[in-house]
């Protein structure tokens, strides 16, 4: 008896700990991965990721050019993103764009390139001649066949898929991977790191409702465009036990 007592006092005392250290475990949140990497038109090694993560009302996308030479050309650059949530019922979130955010550098072919003041530069693209990120629910029967869309370009070789030349246009604010070497690049306005983007409107979506099919668009038409294949799409368990599970699309 006296043993069992001791033994409960010893749990309530570790008890106390977890709670008073703020060890309590959360419940994960899940991330989706999309990847792809490959040669851009203009030969270039080139890769790209997508997180995304659904947590309530909010969807978090952030976008990374994680390509490992410098990028040389528009055609290097991430500059649009297709992607897809669609639950069993084939019903899509009205998505609401929140937030859109950055490190924006100036480029310099002769010298380092420098960091714009202030970080993490606000990257919404709302008005005529914003130029940064724009959002658009798009016509998923068409070509790309995906339902969203974000591009800082206008696309037009994707009409009616493409983005409003008037809010963006050129490849400013493009993601780029090291340091700007090249005249086609040079004195411009890029992002290097992550973008990060919110949205509200999927409420009683989740992970598993994310499309495995996505596209990555380079330059400005845009000049290529990379999907799943040879990409992966994984699932990345957080807050606990890592998970990771990687699928490749039929063909």
């Amino acid at each position: 008896m006296r043993g069992n007592m001791l033994e409960r006092m010893a749990l309530a005392a570790v008890a106390f700990l977890v709670v008073a250290l703020g060890l309590v475990p959360e419940s994960a949140h899940a991330s989706v991965i999309q990847t792809a990497s490959g040669l851009s038109s203009v030969k270039t090694p080139v890769s790209f990721k997508a997180e995304l993560t659904i947590a309530g009302d909010t969807l978090t996308v952030t976008l990374y050019n994680t390509s490992t030479v410098n990028s040389s050309a528009p055609n290097d650059i991430l500059s649009s993103y297709y992607f897809d949530i669609i639950n069993s019922g084939s019903v899509r979130p009205a998505l609401t764009y929140g937030s859109a955010s950055g490190d924006v550098w100036l480029t310099d072919k002769d010298a380092a390139d420098g960091l714009q003041p202030p970080a993490g530069a606000n990257l919404k693209a709302v008005n005529a001649g914003d130029d940064t990120w724009a959002f658009k629910t798009f016509n998923a029967a068409s070509n790309p066949f995906l339902g969203f869309g974000l591009g800082t370009v206008g696309n037009n070789n994707l009409t009616p898929n493409n983005f409003s030349g008037n809010i963006v246009g050129g490849f400013n604010y493009s993601i780029y991977a090291g340091d700007i070497t090249t005249q086609n690049l040079d004195d411009t306005l890029l992002v290097k790191g992550p973008v990060t983007f919110t949205f509200s409107g999927v409420s009683g979506f989740s992970e598993s409702d994310i499309s495995s099919q996505f596209v990555f668009g380079m330059g400005t038409a845009p000049d290529s465009l990379m999907t799943p294949e040879p990409a992966t799409l994984a699932f990345l368990v957080l807050g606990g036990v890592g998970l990771l599970v990687r699928r490749r699309r039929g063909t």
